[in-house]
């Protein structure tokens, strides 16, 4: 009777590992995170994001994907070399540093600005999109921003890339290229690098930068990258029913 009562106790553990919630918690940052700040001039930096409780071979890759963004996007090193940082704070303190270096160099710049915000937008029974987007100021005619959406399987915490989310690619960039000759009054028979945009050999394609967001799905491009920085980000919207037949993961909540 022990036996049966110990290896059911062991089940049931067992499950309910397996099938811990995935939870969010809200963290912030700024400047503030180095105390010299205090007292001595320094970039306004305001870093919003969220973290992961739950399962940790479930929210390892989920985590370690927010942390490397936000370090990468207050690195100010050598594009080529992989920043050594592997926390906010210290992030946060490099940039920090970098700000102080380029002022004693060149004392009328103007004061640098960095802004990271990291938030989940959607979750289905299959899978969270996260959304993360950074802007700096370190000089020059303007700042420059992005925004990433990353999709993360919510049974393992790995990547899904645009290959395995979208099984029917095709009828997708269709309707998708459709929904933008709508959207900017271009007809089919015109080309349509015509206007504003410079896709490539002035064919369409979609963005590596695929989302969910308010019950939507949402195709993002980034400022240059088909269009002009004055054009500013574009995104294509798509309600879930327009896309559940090209989609190989669920957008059902339960």
């Amino acid at each position: 009777m022990n036996k049966i009562f110990s290896f059911t106790l062991i089940l049931v553990l067992i499950v309910s590992c397996s099938d811990a919630p995935l939870l969010i918690e809200k963290k912030s940052a700024d400047q503030h995170a180095i105390s010299d700040c205090d007292n001595k001039p320094c970039p306004q930096i305001s870093v919003d994001y969220i973290l992961y409780t739950g399962e940790k071979e479930v929210i390892t890759p989920i985590n370690d994907k927010i942390i490397a963004f936000i370090v990468g996007s207050l690195y100010l090193g050598d594009p080529a070399v992989e920043p050594k940082i592997t926390s906010v704070d210290g992030a946060i303190g490099q940039f920090v540093k970098d700000y102080w270096r380029d002022t004693s160099e060149f004392p009328d710049i103007h004061e640098y600005e960095a802004e990271v915000s990291i938030e989940e937008t959607f979750r289905s029974k299959d899978f969270v999109s996260v959304a993360l987007s950074q802007y700096s100021y370190i000089g020059g005619a303007h700042g420059n921003g992005t925004l990433d959406y990353v999709n993360f399987d919510i049974e393992t915490g790995e990547i899904i890339t645009i290959e395995q989310l979208v099984k029917d690619k095709k009828s997708l960039m269709v309707l998708a290229e459709e929904k933008l000759r709508e959207a900017y009054d271009l007809p089919e028979n015109e080309r349509l690098n015509s206007t504003m945009f410079w896709f490539k050999d002035d064919a369409f394609h979609l963005s590596d930068c695929i989302g969910f967001e308010k019950g939507k799905m949402v195709i993002h491009y980034n400022q240059y990258e088909i269009a002009s920085y004055a054009d500013g980000p574009i995104d294509i919207e798509f309600s879930l029913e327009e896309v559940a037949s090209f989609l190989a993961f669920s957008t059902d909540k339960k």
